[in-house]
């Protein structure tokens, strides 16, 4: 019964992610990227707060370490989303999905100049994978005006992603989960506020479908969501629950099909596939070195 619960709230953290690509594309019709990310985030970051002085956290979080997080979140919150929603001006949510599908393989070759990680040699058979993927989307998309600089937006953004993730593993052990990500997210929107001005002009003529896609964005996919992640890590292995995040960009391309009849080409999704394959190679190589490793400092 335990492991039904788990694999619910699961695949209900898979499916409100993967709902984020395609309110993206509904909030682009009505904001600026930068205008876009401010709301959201405002929105989340209220919700945040209510939760983190709601569960009555003991363990505050030091100034030095504040400062660090907020930070962290100006790059993982604040220029991911800025990055990624202009990238969705001309990139579908579910190639979007798709290229984000990287991040993985990024934080893997970020702990090796950061960290100090060893990493395995099949790695970089999957990096390899990858790009190859990555060109056969870029051909295959190539009609779409804007593709170019859209592709090359999302992957900064998948960048500053694992450069947060990176960044966040150095508080995982000493603070409280909802704490950091409080944090994060707070740093996040105060970079954002810079749209403010864009925002204030923005919403008073936007639509109340669009702005009520925004808003739901901040509540489900940018707050919801990483809770529920949160507790589904409690009882798995961060290694075994990173694997169903593989499913997120097809129940994107779905949603953007079924939500906004979005239609990749063949070629497209064939490089899309295989760039997902690549990173998850990757992944699964680092994460048998790492259990190889933690089994020869257990003997």
């Amino acid at each position: 019964m335990q492991s039904l619960k788990i694999s619910c709230i699961m695949i209900i953290a898979i499916v409100l992610w993967a709902s984020a690509y395609v309110g993206i594309r509904i909030g682009l019709t009505g904001y600026t990227p930068g205008a876009l990310a401010l709301l959201r985030f405002t929105v989340a970051s209220l919700c945040m707060m209510i939760i983190y002085y709601g569960l009555g956290i003991k363990k505050r979080v030091i100034w030095k370490d504040r400062l660090q997080l907020l930070l962290a979140g100006m790059a993982g919150i604040g220029i991911y989303n800025i990055c990624l929603n202009y990238g969705e001006q001309s990139v579908s949510a579910g190639i979007a999905s798709f290229v984000m599908g990287l991040m993985p393989a990024m934080t893997i070759l970020l702990s090796l100049v950061f960290l100090r990680e060893k990493l395995a040699r099949g790695v970089w058979f999957g990096i390899i994978i990858s790009l190859l993927g990555l060109t056969l989307l870029t051909i295959g998309e190539n009609t779409e005006p804007g593709i170019h600089q859209g592709i090359m937006a999302i992957l900064v953004s998948a960048l500053m992603g694992a450069i947060l993730t990176i960044i966040q593993k150095r508080f995982v052990s000493v603070y409280h989960p909802v704490a950091i990500i409080a944090w994060v997210m707070w740093g996040g929107t105060l970079l954002l506020s810079i749209f403010l001005p864009d925002l204030l002009q923005e919403i008073r003529v936007a639509e109340i479908q669009t702005t009520a896609a925004v808003v739901y964005m901040g509540i489900f996919p940018a707050t919801l969501a990483y809770l529920a992640w949160g507790y589904v890590l409690k009882y798995l292995s961060a290694s075994n629950a990173s694997i169903s995040l593989y499913a997120l960009p097809i129940v994107s391309t779905l949603m953007g099909f079924l939500l906004l009849n979005e239609q990749p080409s063949s070629l497209s999704l064939v490089g899309c596939s295989v760039t997902l394959l690549g990173a998850f190679i990757a992944n699964r190589f680092q994460m048998r070195l790492s259990f190889a490793q933690e089994r020869q400092l257990s003997n």
